[in-house]
């Protein structure tokens, strides 16, 4: 019986990826979210368009996964040290979340927050993506402080996982300020706190 010959496709070059990835976000905070198409990026990366539409079926999912590229979970997780207090916690989340000393990065997350309200499915995958590490974080923190006596009704700490998450939209997006240490420091000492200590 005559050998079967089956033919392989040529590898996927895993180290294209974050290649692709770093593309994207330099060329959305050098031209903006709406401006930057999957050529562009294509380009920059020096790659093929089907070698990104190969891993991304979109540019909203291309974009949601180089945002996510900046701080993974494992990432933010390694960065939030338990053994600091409540306060001290909350922000090097929040910093290591929202906060890039990259001024790359920092652009890219203020250009793509400029258009999330017209591009209702980028926002949701962000959600589900993005915030929603965040909030997972977020309530594992909380947790040995704030379950064992349930001294903060389950709506409140709703409320209170946004604040974060809010104010640097707002700061990012609206007054178009930067995003630094002094300011996270703010939004936990006079805002997160007094809500967590009072409720």
């Amino acid at each position: 019986m005559d050998e079967q010959v089956v033919k392989k496709g040529r590898p996927r070059d895993e180290s294209r990826n974050q290649v692709i990835l770093d593309s994207t976000l330099e060329r959305i905070a050098e031209h903006g979210y709406e401006a930057v198409t999957m050529d562009h990026i294509a380009k920059a990366a020096g790659v093929g368009k089907a070698t990104i539409y190969r891993r991304w079926k979109s540019k909203q999912e291309l974009v949601v996964e180089a945002i996510s590229s900046i701080k993974s979970f494992e990432g933010i997780l390694e960065e939030v040290d338990e053994t600091n207090g409540l306060e001290q916690q909350i922000k090097q989340l929040l910093l290591s979340s929202f906060w890039s000393e990259d001024p790359i990065h920092q652009k890219a997350m203020a250009a793509i927050g400029a258009v999330l309200a017209n591009h209702k499915e980028l926002e949701y995958r962000l959600q589900q993506d993005y915030y929603r590490k965040y909030r997972l974080v977020f309530f594992a923190i909380l947790d040995p402080y704030v379950y064992p006596e349930r001294t903060v009704g389950l709506e409140t700490l709703d409320l209170i996982a946004d604040i974060g998450p809010s104010m640097v939209y707002y700061r990012a997006v609206v007054t178009k300020k930067p995003i630094d240490e002094p300011f996270i420091e703010q939004i936990v000492k006079k805002m997160i706190m007094p809500l967590l200590v009072n409720e």
